[in-house]
């Protein structure tokens, strides 16, 4: 697939409101900027520091083990210029966000291998969070990265949902599999890949139904996917959470349920561009350890980046910078 540093380079972009993360920068680091403008350090700062990760939807505990990590150097080694401690905070955001992860090698990991194997990806999460637009988007930059594609239909509980993922297909002139309204999901998964199989395709992305975090049935069938496709020789499917990036902290509930029902190997961050509480990530990296692979920037089948943890915090802060 695309190589980390194909779509951006290292600095900041030339016009920082064309950022991904612009409108999370505009609620959250305007406040944090006012405070470090005072030419006196005071401990007013750190209530109104808490304030303003708070409001970009940081999360408490994630707030305040960043606030006491600043805190600690900075009495520690008697920093008293303001602009001194903000990059310290910059640097907290960016270790966090790191978090000792490789990310070239978990990329590697969502590429095909050379077995004659297709890599096979079921993309889940809760209704309206953007599964199956991310999914068209990923089929968009494995052909771009010369793979073959096909996609299986295998949200069967919508009749409108398999005539969108066709649609998908027929924009990108990819097969796509799908059975009637209402049929078995995992036997769309398993016609998928033995259809991908006998093409000799590379990808296979499963599109699947929304369904709610704690919906226990719904989730067992999730399960039950991912073992059918296993059982077609293919090895563990990958599984790609879709979160919404404008829920906040309630997106954390949705990654909670479905990493401890089912587990997930990576992340995808969709309308960040839109959103303010892009705080989330910073607790997304802190509760789960699980990777954000790649963030939605726009509407286009061409608006998915692959998620940079040392970009994501320039462009966080580069206003300030």
């Amino acid at each position: 697939m695309l190589d980390l540093n194909e779509k951006r380079d290292s600095a900041p972009y030339s016009d920082s409101s064309h950022s991904p993360v612009s409108k999370t920068r505009q609620s959250w680091i305007a406040k944090i900027g006012s405070l470090f403008k005072v030419k006196v350090l005071t401990d007013d700062i750190w209530d109104d520091l808490e304030e303003a990760l708070i409001l970009a939807d940081v999360g408490a505990p994630i707030t305040l083990d960043l606030i006491e990590k600043v805190r600690s150097k900075v009495i520690g080694e008697s920093i008293d210029e303001p602009s001194e401690v903000f990059e310290i905070l910059k640097s907290e955001v960016g270790f966090l966000l790191e978090n000792g992860l490789d990310y070239p090698e978990i990329i590697k990991t969502f590429q095909p291998s050379n077995n004659n194997m297709p890599i096979v990806i079921l993309f889940v999460g809760v209704n309206g969070v953007g599964k199956t637009t991310t999914l068209a988007k990923m089929a968009h930059m494995y052909i771009k990265s010369g793979n073959k594609v096909i996609i299986g239909a295998a949200d069967t509980f919508r009749a409108a949902a398999i005539d969108q993922i066709k649609i998908w297909g027929d924009r990108l002139n990819l097969d796509v599999i799908a059975h009637s309204h209402g049929s078995d999901p995992s036997a769309v998964v398993f016609d998928t890949i033995e259809a991908a199989k006998a093409r000799k395709v590379d990808v296979v992305l499963i599109d699947t139904a929304g369904r709610m975090h704690n919906s226990i049935n719904l989730m067992d069938e999730l399960n039950k996917m991912s073992r059918v496709a296993a059982k077609t020789g293919i090895g563990k499917p990958k599984t790609i959470l879709v979160l919404d990036a404008s829920t906040g902290q309630n997106g954390l509930l949705q990654a909670s349920a479905f990493l401890g029902s089912m587990g997930c190997d990576g992340i995808v961050l969709t309308k960040l561009d839109g959103s303010s509480r892009g705080g989330v990530v910073l607790s997304v990296y802190s509760e789960f350890k699980m990777p954000v692979l790649y963030i939605g920037t726009g509407e286009n089948i061409g608006d998915l980046e692959l998620f940079n943890p040392n970009q994501f915090t320039q462009d966080l802060f580069c206003e300030l910078s």
